[in-house]
């Protein structure tokens, strides 16, 4: 029985294995390393098809066809990046809101009702089959990759999809970091160095910046988009066509869907032969596509011309690597290596702009559509102890912690290592109080209601005691698949409550960099926020400690104490915090000070 390692694509799923000291891709039932990622319904035949059949299907049959799926793998279908793909990218299946699931998904093919878990399973389930015939030898455990920011129902959906296929998912693991891992595990005795891997798929975007060589592989810093890819270029490329045309027809063949169906084919072939020609010429005819407009219609598109449309695309995805950087604390003259994954990086455009955004050539030594698969067979060798000499820690994106008085207080900051396990004491804001609610937050804001609440729950049973006694120990544990776990914990009563966060509404990619880069840019007045609030807690526990002080000593206190101090507790808002907190400090040390005379 073998572990192997699968890179589930947007376009495209390659599996591979740990053979004889190195990782090998495993071929599909029709000899092919890559399986294309479409699912499809033969309505013929009556049965399921996958990878190249499903396809071909696509181009007669696109309502009765999945691609893409991917994008909306773990997302509500509210979510802007769902809606954004079903219209900007002319999502040509039916997608409606789930009625069992709320706000989930379903794809509509026909009669059949599938969520995007569903679909990613039938095309793990070929993966799987392929394998053992592959192999001689039942695949029943797999490490399966995703995008390094995919989020935790994400994940989730993602090892969903392989429990379905009858796999155990050991390891949901990042794409980029399984790259770095098959680039660089020959490299063990090497020097550290840094490196990154800018990894443009079919649908997503990474970028990750890692420490590699002697040691544990580390990231140091990851970003991106799940909403850019190759998909985005077919369809620009399909626009091109249509704009060839005169208006009326462009505006008919606009809402045919076969004839989309085939001119996105069309593009797809078009992009890929312009990566080693510098001309894509087509007449196209009826048995080519349905469409009597387009009978004899020419279409000649130049590796200049498709340059130009790319320009701004290639561009978005730069902006996701000059954060990486940032966060990693490094400029580009830092880095050592440039590893490209993903197929469209293939594209000699895309390699031009890589080569002068980080000021180095990059290391294209490896096939870009193989080496996830191939990185993900060596994470695999790992788990199943095999003498691969690797260890590896990988990061969260954001920072995660819980709502303390309206503060964002940090128990996990970003970018730290994963699997990671901290806990943290907190206690009761009132006297008697018997329950606590933890609220757990995302985000970079040092105001909690400017983060994003992932979850809740109350912790009850909580002995009756003065405020402050208590002592609750909140743990954040993330697993290595980047999975929240959150517990509270009455360390007196030992009454315990624990909620794993798989399925929260999170924000889209670009609204995370937005709140980064507001961190970074609003850093001093976030922090004088930040202080504010605390000086604000301080005097209410300070409130608190001279209110009980005055009540315990009232007959020992001379009565001009015990004004200043009933001045002090009426003072609801003070212009200066700072200076309430000082002459709450002040008096309680006078008090001490008296009692100690006494």
């Amino acid at each position: 029985m073998a572990i192997v390692g699968i890179d589930l694509g947007t376009t495209n799923t390659c599996a591979a294995v740990w053979r004889d000291g190195e990782p090998q891709i495993i071929p599909n039932s029709e000899g092919s390393p890559l399986t294309p990622s479409v699912v499809a319904f033969d309505a013929e035949q009556q049965e399921w098809v996958v990878g190249q059949a499903a396809r071909q299907l696509a181009k007669c049959h696109p309502v009765m066809s999945v691609y893409s799926i991917k994008r909306f793998v773990g997302r509500s279908f509210g979510d802007a990046m769902v809606q954004e793909a079903i219209h900007k990218l002319r999502i040509l299946y039916e997608i409606e809101e789930s009625v069992k699931k709320k706000s989930g998904i379903n794809v509509v093919l026909g009669e059949f009702h599938l969520t995007p878990p569903e679909v990613s399973a039938k095309i793990l389930q070929k993966i799987k089959v392929d394998a053992e015939q592959f192999l001689g030898c039942p695949v029943n455990e797999a490490v399966v990759t995703v995008p390094a920011y995919f989020h935790d129902s994400q994940r989730q959906a993602t090892r969903d999809a392989g429990k379905i296929a009858g796999l155990e998912v050991r390891r949901v693991f990042n794409e980029p970091t399984a790259a770095c891992l098959a680039f660089g595990y020959k490299k063990l005795a090497e020097e550290r160095k840094t490196v990154a891997v800018y990894d443009l798929g079919g649908g997503t975007f990474d970028i990750s910046i890692l420490d590699v060589g002697r040691g544990p592989f580390r990231v140091r810093s990851t970003n991106g988009r799940t909403d850019l890819g190759g998909d985005d270029l077919d369809w620009m490329i399909v626009d091109w066509f249509l704009d060839q045309l005169d208006k009326t027809d462009k505006k008919r063949l606009h809402d045919d869907l076969v004839v989309l169906a085939h001119l996105r084919s069309i593009a797809e072939e078009a992009k890929i032969i312009l990566s080693t020609t510098k001309e894509f010429h087509l007449i196209l005819s009826e048995p080519v596509i349905p469409a009597p407009e387009l009978n004899n219609q020419e279409f000649h598109l130049t590796r200049t011309r498709l340059e130009s449309l790319a320009a701004n695309w290639i561009e978005q995805t730069f902006d996701p690597c000059k954060q990486a950087l940032i966060d990693a604390r490094l400029t580009v003259g830092d880095l050592r290596e440039v590893l490209l994954v993903g197929g469209q990086t293939k594209m000699p455009a895309v390699r031009k702009a890589v080569r002068e955004f980080f000021g180095q050539e990059p290391n294209t030594n490896l096939n870009p559509d193989e080496v996830v698969g191939l990185g993900a067979a060596v994470q695999a060798a790992i788990l199943a102890g095999q003498a691969t000499g690797l260890r590896l820690a990988d990061v969260i994106p954001l920072t995660l912690g819980v709502n303390t008085k309206g503060r964002m207080d940090a128990i996990l900051k970003r970018n730290t290592p994963i699997p990671i396990k901290q806990s943290k004491i907190y206690s009761t804001a009132s006297d008697n109080q018997e329950s606590v609610e933890v609220q757990v937050y995302q985000g970079e804001h040092p105001m909690s209601d400017h983060n994003v609440k992932l979850a809740s729950f109350m912790l009850r049973g909580i002995e009756p005691s003065p405020a402050g006694d208590p002592e609750i120990e909140v743990t954040f544990d993330v697993d290595e698949d980047g999975i929240l776990h959150v517990a509270g914990k009455d360390i007196q009563t030992g009454n315990y409550q624990e909620v794993t966060i798989t399925d929260s509404i999170k924000l889209t990619e670009d609204e995370i960099q937005a709140i980064v880069r507001d961190a970074e840019e609003h850093a001093v007045e976030y922090a004088e926020q930040r202080r504010q609030a605390e000086l604000m807690e301080q005097a209410e526990n300070l409130r608190r400690h001279l209110s009980a002080e005055i009540e315990r000593n009232k007959d020992g206190l001379p009565e001009q104490i015990i004004l200043s101090a009933s001045q002090l507790l009426e003072v609801v808002s003070p212009s200066q915090w700072d200076d309430y907190v000082t002459k709450l400090q002040g008096l309680l040390k006078e008090i001490s000070e008296t009692l100690s005379k006494a």
